[in-house]
């Protein structure tokens, strides 16, 4: 059984910006607008080669450009790894987390199943996961 499933507030990077300079910020909205098509189309690329995936798009209360994804299989899939890799390369200012869950990994240890990828700015790496896995053995899973 693999199970992988995670969240992406999308968007460019707008630290170095002045929040007075309302030409860039006009910019960075554009910019913005272009990453969320890009994100669609890509997300379209996946479905159209029959990966049954699971994602919301959505905007709420200032939490522009949201993104909830999740894939279950028999076997590991390395789609959405891929696509969160992907996403680091086309934006500066994305962030994330992804988790899965996989029996048949070699390292697999079942008191402590998920691994974590963190998604922030330009880097997608794995991570200790220790919120979760730190008390799993409680649930019948």
């Amino acid at each position: 059984m693999f199970n992988t499933y995670g969240w992406i507030k999308l968007g460019m990077n707008r630290k170095h910006l002045d929040p007075m300079d309302m030409e860039a910020e006009i910019k960075y909205d554009k910019l913005d607008v272009e990453l969320d098509n890009k994100v669609k189309s890509r997300l379209q690329e996946i479905v159209n080669t029959n990966e049954i995936i699971r994602y919301d798009f959505f905007g709420m209360n200032n939490l522009d450009s949201f993104l909830s994804i999740q894939l279950s299989r028999n076997h590991f899939n390395k789609t959405l790894r891929e696509f969160y890799k992907w996403v680091s390369k086309v934006s500066d200012g994305s962030h994330g987390v992804l988790y899965e869950i996989n029996d048949e990994d070699e390292n697999f240890n079942e008191d402590k199943p998920y691994k974590i990828w963190r998604l922030i700015g330009n880097e997608f790496e794995e991570c200790e996961e220790l919120i979760i896995n730190e008390k799993f053995h409680k649930v019948d899973y």
